[in-house]
């Protein structure tokens, strides 16, 4: 049987929540035959590859640091017609592959699947951030966060994948590249839990404003201002 959806996850140094994150990825309502999960090793240093290798799922490597080189080598390898992606320290709901199955053939149209992310333990930053991102980015500008992303792969080709200039913020680019393609849809139903490792104290807010100051540039200038983020695990 052909794959339907491709999971791809990015990983580095996941080794304290990688486990949660695959334990929910290979157990949803949407048959397993129908979809791969693809882990790519962005350099770990860690036990990240070996508590993946626990799991149904492919690992391949992606020596060159940063997100978006991780992710692009996952979608190369990738065989199904939809590509996804999540984060290693996210939790992914156990109908969200269903749900993002059903909002792409309602709608051949469609582009472009985002959803909501929750962050957990909550606070103040993540919380601003969350509302931003679900109410502002995902419902009126129909943008989507790679913790909860899909894409058909045939649009993905078509407008040449991910950008080599672009790291950070490379799922916003994809978002706007697409939707000159197609349609792109926001699910409000459909959450993933992120940690909120990355929205915490002084650090937290440099990450925030570096994050909207990308958005900012690639709606105006079609380009991001800052290509890396710290790395930040708990």
């Amino acid at each position: 049987m052909p794959i339907l959806i491709s999971v791809i996850i990015p990983a580095y140094n996941e080794e304290k929540l990688i486990r949660s994150c695959l334990g929910s990825i290979t157990n949803q309502d949407f048959k397993r035959q129908d979809y791969e999960v693809i882990i790519v090793d962005n350099k770990s240093t860690d036990k990240t590859r070996v508590l993946a290798k626990q799991y149904d799922v492919t690992l391949i490597d992606e020596p060159k640091k940063g997100v978006s080189f991780a992710v692009k080598k996952g979608f190369l390898k990738a065989s199904g017609k939809i590509l996804a992606t999540t984060d290693a320290d996210t939790v992914v709901n156990p109908c969200w592959l269903s749900n993002i199955y059903k909002a792409f053939i309602s709608d051949p149209g469609i582009a472009v699947v985002g959803g909501k992310l929750l962050f957990y333990p909550g606070n103040f930053l993540s919380t601003c951030f969350g509302f931003f991102l679900n109410y502002i980015g995902g419902l009126i500008l129909k943008t989507t966060g790679g913790s909860n992303f899909a894409i058909r792969k045939d649009i993905y080709l078509k407008i040449g994948g991910i950008r080599k200039d672009i790291n950070v913020n490379f799922d916003t680019d994809l978002c706007f590249r697409a939707k000159k393609a197609g349609r792109s849809v926001f699910l409000l139903n459909n959450p993933v839990i992120s940690s909120s490792r990355h929205y915490r104290g002084i650090e937290g807010i440099k990450y925030l404003f570096k994050i909207a100051a990308n958005s900012l540039s690639l709606m105006i200038l079609g380009k991001t201002i800052f290509f890396d983020m710290k790395d930040i695990r708990e």
